[in-house]
């Protein structure tokens, strides 16, 4: 069992700091997530005899996209931290919402592939596996980091703590962690260090089982149902999970990425209903697969 106080102990926002040069935790496992990505849909491509080249396109455009992406969103979402602090919402180590980078990841490297002339659905197929292995490794960083991530105060032994985090769990120093808190547990005394839900290590392994699901053999690559499936499970899971994240609602009590995530699990799901060609008994699947196109 994990426990929020020896969490706490092994938790380093920054891990090397020389004069302006700083290493943060966060960063580091961003960058695993993208190596870890790349290295299982460089394999899918592999075993698929697919263009490599696509694929190196792909991260470029995807990182970049997935950089500039969540950045926005989260400007978008909180225009009073960015009109407070223009210069460090755009440039700090926090501020980031995961689900802008992957729209805006997915429609350059939906363009970059279109331009190739290579099958969609089969490219996309392809990649599935990595977005999710990615998205896993990449949440663990916000644990590491403590970034404010997390979720909803608790009185649990799976609490964790973040006093050292980059956005404290300390109560002092967390007014609108303690705000929620009073209204939460009326007339209990305010901890502290508020325990809270670890939100993303929830979702990191969530996507940690999505990723052995879509490992199996018996997916039909480029069918799409290999991507509506990651879409669907990634729409779903960070809808739920934001019922007990610390983000305001927005609209009917929902909040902006609850909207986003029922539009990614509606897209999810019509790919994955939507008729496909008949399989001709003539032709190998793996063929047959490729040729589907959008």
């Amino acid at each position: 069992m994990i426990s929020g106080v020896c969490y706490s102990g092994l938790m380093h926002p920054i891990l090397f700091e020389y004069g302006p040069i700083r290493i943060g935790s966060y960063g580091v496992f961003l960058a695993l997530a993208f190596l870890s990505a790349i290295f299982f849909i460089n394999r899918e491509f592999r075993k698929s005899d697919a263009d490599l080249n696509i694929a190196w396109d792909i991260y470029l455009l995807a990182i970049t996209g997935g950089l500039i992406g969540s950045r926005l969103l989260y400007i978008l979402e909180q225009p009073d931290h960015f009109l407070r602090a223009p210069l460090v919402t755009l440039f700090g180590s926090t501020g980031f919402s995961v689900i802008g980078g992957y729209i805006l990841a997915f429609l350059l490297c939906w363009w970059r592939v279109k331009a190739s002339g290579e099958p969609f659905f089969l490219i996309a197929d392809l990649t599935a596996p990595g977005l999710a292995v990615g998205y896993a490794v990449g949440r663990l960083g916000c644990i590491a980091a403590g970034d404010g991530c997390y979720g909803i105060p608790m009185f649990s032994p799976y609490a964790m703590h973040f006093p050292n985090g980059l956005v404290s769990t300390l109560s002092a120093k967390n007014h609108l962690l303690t705000s929620i808190f009073t209204s939460m547990f009326p007339g209990q005394p305010i901890p502290v260090d508020i325990g809270v839900h670890p939100t993303p290590l929830y979702e990191s392994v969530s996507h940690l089982l999505l990723f052995a699901i879509l490992l199996f053999p018996a997916w039909r690559l480029g069918s799409s149902r290999r991507l509506a499936f990651f879409l669907g499970w990634f729409g779903l899971s960070r809808f739920l999970v934001e019922f007990i994240r610390l983000n305001p609602p927005s609209w009917l009590g929902l909040t902006s990425d609850q909207w986003l995530s029922m539009g990614i699990f509606a897209i999810g799901l019509v790919l994955f209903i939507r008729p496909r060609p008949e399989i001709s008994p003539e032709v190998p699947d793996s063929i047959q697969a490729a040729e589907i196109k959008p």
